[in-house]
């Protein structure tokens, strides 16, 4: 599984950060999301998936395999 954001949805709330800051961080810039391990270790799945549905504008989603 990987996680793909969609940026232009992205309103940089960081609630994802908050809760999974090995996989998600925000851009100093734009303050968006950004996906430090787009393919995610098994062990981090369960906050990873709580992050995603965390996300206000639901501008993550976790896709099978390794393309999105």
């Amino acid at each position: 599984m990987r996680i793909v954001a969609n940026l232009q949805v992205c309103q940089g709330h960081a609630r994802c950060e908050d809760l999974c800051p090995e996989v998600f961080s925000t851009d100093a810039v734009e303050g968006k999301v950004v996906i430090e391990q787009s393919e995610f270790a098994p062990e981090l799945e369960d906050k990873v998936r709580m992050a995603v549905r965390n996300c206000p504008e639901g501008a993550l989603r976790i896709a099978k395999g390794t393309k999105a």
